[in-house]
């Protein structure tokens, strides 16, 4: 049994650069594989047969993952006038356009998804007009750029890379697969790794990678895995579409071993969604790194959250089923700094939170907020907080069961999970450690109703 945690506090810096979940074509977010064609309107301004209007608010909002090929698993482009008008997926006798718009107004489950800001209400308004006016087509070219641009916004220069030593394949009749590689690294002068970018190769079917410190060596050839195995790893980092590079504070940076023949053991544990059921899609996405002379701090990753709940397959009233889990600060980890968080559910998860209420009084802090969730959409949010014992830590998750069926926390697409991933630091270095030791439950984690 893992020991029980002792107390920890937070205090949040203010240097962090983190980029938006998938929704928007500029927001930012890690390489890809490249720009859009020239007249494809991914950018926002080729159009093709959409009003000019129409297309900027699609463009601004939608195009980062429902671009043509539609990237990050999205099922639809929303491209072209043609696109709009199609018969949808989800209820064929329906538009695209209709499925569009009820979206952007649906509260639990709006799009763009939060963080991403939803639309105005003039925004709103102009795709209303044109579907009222019969959804006309338009101009077949606006003006402006068509690619979406590369966003960075790293302080630093990458000057390592973490990367598999072949492609991926994904099977053609894979919904979903989960695979990993392994990279060792050992520097001679210690270092700290400093900044993250993920350099995604196959946006089509790169759905999220979690890097880990492994206890050792793993073979850096991608091999399908269980990603249960992972709950004894250290976590290093997520990244989920929209997500864009991580840059630690100047105080703070991950260790890398200084004994090459104790390495340190990276595994990318990547999870790739075909549901287009794309023939020969491969990829080799990678993750490349700053790193500089060691700093103040090492950093580490703690999850908040639930291992233990069961969705009911009737909802109750309302609609949606909620856990409320709350951990108190105990007193032997004080001075753990968090300073950003990213909130994880699947696909029936609508809204997360996670909040510090201080023993000693006043509002509570927000720790990492989702009001409006989306399993496609995630991203890392800079959190501010300085924890004492007797603090009460809360995090609460909220499903629409529309399954037909209970739903347990696990580690499959189809199951559930109520996890807000914490990045803090210093390191917490007992050896029985888990990052997961907060959300474990009774008598060393949160205890939830």
């Amino acid at each position: 049994m893992l020991r029980p945690w002792l107390a920890f506090g937070f205090v949040v810096p203010s240097v962090l650069l983190l980029g938006g979940a998938c929704g928007g074509g500029s927001s930012g977010g890690p390489s890809t594989s490249g720009p859009l064609d020239e007249d494809d309107g991914g950018g926002g301004t080729g159009a093709a047969g959409l009003p000019c209007d129409v297309d900027k608010v699609l463009a601004d909002h939608c195009r980062k993952c429902h671009a043509s090929p539609p990237q990050f698993g999205a099922p639809m482009p929303l491209v072209t006038w043609e696109n709009l008008v199609a018969p949808s997926l989800a209820d064929p006798a329906k538009k695209v356009y209709e499925g569009v718009v009820e979206r952007v107004a649906d509260e639990r489950r709006r799009m763009p998804p939060s963080p991403n800001a939803p639309l105005s209400a003039a925004e709103q308004k102009t795709l209303a007009d044109w579907i009222a006016a019969g959804a006309p087509r338009g101009a077949d070219r606006c003006d402006g750029p068509t690619e979406v641009p590369p966003a960075n916004g790293l302080s630093c220069t990458p000057d390592l890379s973490l990367a598999p030593e072949s492609a991926w394949e994904m099977p053609e009749a894979a919904g979903d697969e989960y695979v990993c590689w392994g990279v060792d690294l050992a520097k001679e002068q210690a270092t700290h790794i400093t900044a993250f970018a993920p350099v995604i190769d196959n946006t089509e079917i790169t759905h999220h990678i979690v890097l880990y410190e492994a206890p050792s060596a793993y073979s850096r050839v991608p091999t399908p895995c269980d990603a249960g195995s992972a709950i004894a790893w250290r976590m290093v980092l997520g990244w989920a579409p929209g997500v864009g590079p991580l840059e630690l504070p100047p105080e703070a940076g991950f260790p890398i071993s200084t004994d090459p023949a104790r390495p340190t053991h990276y595994v990318a544990q990547m999870h790739y969604s075909n549901p287009l059921g794309k023939k020969g899609a491969k990829d080799k996405s990678r993750i490349d790194l700053c790193t500089s002379a060691p700093r103040q701090h090492e950093a580490d990753v703690m999850a908040f959250g639930s291992q233990s709940f069961e969705i009911p397959a009737a909802p109750p009233a309302g609609g949606l089923y909620t856990i409320d889990c709350a951990l108190t600060v105990p007193s032997g980890f004080a001075g753990l700094h968090f300073f950003a968080a990213m909130p994880h559910m699947h696909q029936i998860g609508v809204a997360m939170s996670t909040t510090l209420t201080p023993a000693a009084g006043g509002p509570d802090v927000d720790l990492g907020t989702m009001s409006s969730f989306s399993f496609d959409a995630q991203a890392w949010l800079p959190v501010n907080a300085t924890t004492q014992p007797g603090d009460v830590i809360r995090t609460r998750c909220s499903w629409a069961n529309n399954t037909g069926a209970p739903v347990r926390f696990g580690e499959n697409t189809g199951d559930e999970m109520c996890y807000s991933f914490s990045m803090y630091y210093p390191r917490i270095k007992a050896s029985l450690w888990s990052w997961a030791v907060p959300a474990s439950g009774p008598p060393i984690g949160a205890t939830c109703n």
